[in-house]
């Protein structure tokens, strides 16, 4: 009898080892699944992680409030809806801060840029750098309807009244309501040109092959903007200092420029 029971007794021990072993992953499971269940419970629903406070920063065209509605739009999410069931959130872990800055900005023409920064545990501040007008555009089809037009060639804002001492750009219709950069960058530069150099403004622009400039003199200027400008405004230079003194400037009608090897006026 001895014997057998020697035998019996380490059987009985594997067999409790063995649903010890068994219970060990379900044990760890549930764990795994309780710290998961409540790791998401305070990051998408515990009311200190809620979205509370949106402020505005450099904005003076667009409206505060008309952006902070847009913003919460945005940053109120649903989570769950079966049926009449519902569940939302404005978490601050899943807003997503470029998502948000590209729907601000496809809202909004005259803003430039956003910034948007998180504030633990519960604000959001929104930087808005808006459009500076650098001139004012008209284009030909509807010249009536004018707006402001930024250095990169953006139109954001239609206007009522033309400002003075703008320039005004008027363009030939080609089914496009806008200017691009490179030539924005030639009006920009002919313009510092002509007032840091010699005093003399831009009133008019026409946007056209060649680009026609008309002066606050009532000279114009023709240049080709698929030629070297550079070479150009420097044409532009000599004549002004060597050929056509100030007081000749005053019968002056045209400048052109568009020509590789010479430059015409009279």
């Amino acid at each position: 009898m001895s014997y057998r029971h020697k035998h019996i007794k380490p059987k009985i021990r594997n067999l409790k080892t063995k649903k010890v072993l068994f219970r060990r992953p379900v044990f760890w499971f549930f764990l795994a699944l309780t710290t998961i269940i409540v790791i998401l419970y305070f990051s998408l629903f515990y009311f200190k992680f809620q979205i509370n406070n949106i402020e505005i920063l450099g904005n003076q065209k667009n409206k505060s409030e008309d952006i902070q509605n847009i913003a919460l739009e945005y940053i109120h999410k649903k989570i769950v809806s079966i049926g009449i069931f519902q569940v939302w959130t404005k978490s601050i872990f899943i807003t997503n801060t470029g998502e948000l800055s590209k729907k601000i900005l496809s809202k909004f023409p005259v803003i430039e840029s956003v910034s948007l920064q998180k504030k633990f545990p519960d604000s959001l501040f929104i930087n808005i750098k808006e459009r500076l007008p650098f001139a004012v555009f008209c284009n030909n089809e509807n010249p009536e309807k004018c707006f402001f037009i930024d250095v990169n060639g953006i139109i954001f804002e239609e206007l009522q009244n033309i400002p003075k001492d703008m320039i005004v750009l008027h363009k030939d219709y080609d089914g496009k309501n806008n200017i691009n950069k490179n030539t924005m960058d030639v009006i920009s530069q002919v313009e510092k040109n002509l007032k840091d150099n010699f005093q003399i403004d831009i009133k008019k622009v026409l946007i056209s092959d060649p680009l026609v400039f008309t002066t606050s003199e009532n000279w114009q200027i023709y240049f080709d903007p698929t030629l070297d400008i550079n070479l150009q405004i420097t044409k532009m230079d000599t004549l002004l200092k060597n050929e056509i003194p100030i007081n000749n400037r005053k019968k002056l009608q045209y400048i052109y420029l568009q020509y590789k090897d010479r430059a015409y006026y009279k």
